[in-house]
């Protein structure tokens, strides 16, 4: 057999057995963001508007034009449009081209564990991440792509520069990858954190100084290029926020480590305002807290096993922003810091028994095959998310989706759980009453809207008060509806100006109706308004304003 292969024959059935895993994933659609950051992206169908990929927010790319999250991540964008011009919106290549980037990360790792322990410990821990269940939200959304990305090519910088030697060469191609890191996801900055932390544990001191050099001219780069694209860092959350995370830190603590030890039910779809009670995920937080005592006592505080954890932990620190900022918790959060538990793990077990590999495989295939099916679609996602941890959260997603796909009778009842929830999830204020006026229930609308702003919190702006009005005019209550539409702040704008074009016209001001149309410059004003009065009880009327 040839050498190399004989070398790395335990890394390519790895390779082969964790392509096999996913393999389910070939066959399913678009999930969750990726309906926006890859089918409504404004920017990734032509490789010709890659100068718009280095100038752009990432969610500015989308018909979400104005959003602006603070994420800067043109090289993800660049791999969207790679897709696109070589396959087009296949979901499949998709998928596949998001696994190559995990495998590409399975080898950096398995690289740059082999250099500090044994070979059979470096296989045993990569076996651990490539096949860990609670990496599957990286594979099956592919703007998770990101998480892997910024992995693949900080790990492969860190591997590169490893040795204490310097090579000029060497460093040249870690500040490229380290670059590109940054450039796919903002958490690629601890990649030379990890390298000072590695030297220390293995050298006693940093190494060559100038082996850090590369990162240093690439986080420059980095921060000019974010400068010049004038990326802010997103709204900046309120007091409550910080408040909520520390209030539910402990269940926050729970439900990861759980999750890293038994993960089952995985679920994408977690909000912190949401978590389960902490005595449902004590067991798997005690397990995970035994399993890093063990290893420290048995490692006799090993530097390498403290480099792992702490790894791990700055790892998953900056995922704590996403939840400050949109209160998610997702299992894609654990992808790096889960790479750092595989560290402390080849350290703790250097000569690992030989069906330990496969005694961590089995088990992690069989969870994969059960739980990828149920990322088929969004609906599809959102329907195994409520059913195995039903919440307010869930509730409004789901009914978000059957409101899409006009399964009304279906998104009602979802969106008022939302929100009668503890606390509301507000969220769906303004959509909870529009699809109460498609299911032609404009009495029950303008309670539900009243209900929703009275005694559910929902703020008394924006569409919601739109809407409010829209189903009292509706409902025959044209006084109470004029009154909503004036309370709007800055004074009524869109639907809230066709209700006080049709108490114009319910006064017989026919003509200023029409010419509403002019002014508003929207060639069906007057259609809207009609309608609105035939919706109304005023039937007679909307005839005679379209009559002319």
């Amino acid at each position: 057999m040839n050498p190399w292969l004989r070398r790395n024959r335990s890394l390519l059935i790895l390779l082969l057995v964790t392509t096999l895993a996913y393999a389910r994933l070939w066959g399913v659609g678009w999930s969750w963001d990726d309906e926006a950051l890859i089918l409504d992206n404004q920017v990734t169908g032509s490789l010709a508007n890659i100068g718009e990929f280095f100038t752009r927010d990432l969610w500015g790319t989308t018909r979400l034009e104005a959003l602006k999250s603070g994420y800067y991540r043109p090289m993800f964008l660049l791999s969207l449009a790679v897709d696109r011009a070589l396959f087009g919106l296949s979901a499949t290549a998709a998928h596949v081209h998001s696994l190559l980037w995990h495998l590409l990360v399975v080898v950096a790792l398995h690289g740059l564990i082999r250099k500090l322990v044994t070979p059979a410990a470096a296989i045993t821990a990569a076996t651990l991440f490539a096949l860990h269940p609670v990496n599957a939200e990286v594979l099956a959304l592919v703007a998770a792509r990101n998480d892997s990305m910024a992995a693949a090519m900080s790990l492969f910088a860190i591997w590169l520069v490893s040795d204490r030697e310097f090579d000029s060469r060497k460093a040249v191609g870690a500040g490229l990858l380290f670059l590109g890191g940054l450039l796919s996801k903002e958490s690629a900055v601890l990649a030379p954190v990890m390298l000072v932390v590695l030297d220390l544990a293995r050298f006693k001191r940093p190494g060559d100084l100038k082996r850090y050099l590369p990162f240093i001219i690439s986080a420059g780069l980095y921060l000019g290029l974010r400068s010049l694209a004038e990326i802010n860092e997103g709204i900046m959350p309120g007091e409550s926020s910080y408040a909520l995370i520390v209030g539910r830190s402990a269940e926050i603590i729970a439900l990861y480590g759980r999750l890293l030890v038994f993960p089952w039910p995985l679920s994408p779809a977690r909000h912190v305002s949401y978590l389960p009670d902490i005595a449902t995920n004590i067991p798997g937080l005690l397990v995970f807290g035994a399993l890093v005592v063990a290893a420290l006592v048995k490692s006799r505080l090993d530097a390498l096993v403290v480099v792992g954890l702490l790894w791990a932990g700055l790892a998953f620190a900056p995922s704590l922003a996403a939840t400050l900022d949109k209160g998610l918790l997702g299992e894609r959060y654990l992808y790096f810091a889960l790479a750092g538990l595989a560290l402390s793990m080849a350290a703790v077990l250097p000569r690992p028994p030989r069906w330990l590999a496969p005694a961590i495989a089995i088990p992690g295939i069989i969870a994969l095959q059960l739980r990828l099916p149920e990322w088929q679609d969004s609906r599809t996602v959102w329907e195994a998310a409520h059913r195995v941890s039903p919440s307010p959260f869930t509730g409004a997603g789901l009914g978000w989706y059957y409101h899409r796909d006009k399964e009304l009778d279906k998104a009602l009842p979802l969106l008022v759980m939302a929100l009668e929830g503890d606390p509301p999830y507000r969220d769906v204020c303004d959509l909870i009453v529009s699809a109460h006026i498609e299911d032609k229930q404009t009495r029950k609308a303008a309670e539900i809207a009243k209900w929703a702003i009275e005694e559910r919190g929902c703020p008394p702006r924006g569409m919601i008060i739109d809407h409010y009005a829209i189903a009292l005019a509706g409902s025959g209550s044209w006084e109470e509806a004029v009154t909503v539409a004036l309370s709007q702040p800055g004074g009524p704008q869109g639907v809230g100006i066709v209700v006080l074009a049709a108490a114009q016209a319910r006064r017989g001001n026919l003509e200023a109706v029409r010419a509403g149309a002019y002014l508003n410059k929207d060639p069906d004003f007057t259609k809207r308004v009609a309608q609105l009065l035939k919706i109304g009880g005023e039937p007679q009327l909307a005839a005679k304003l379209l009559g002319g």
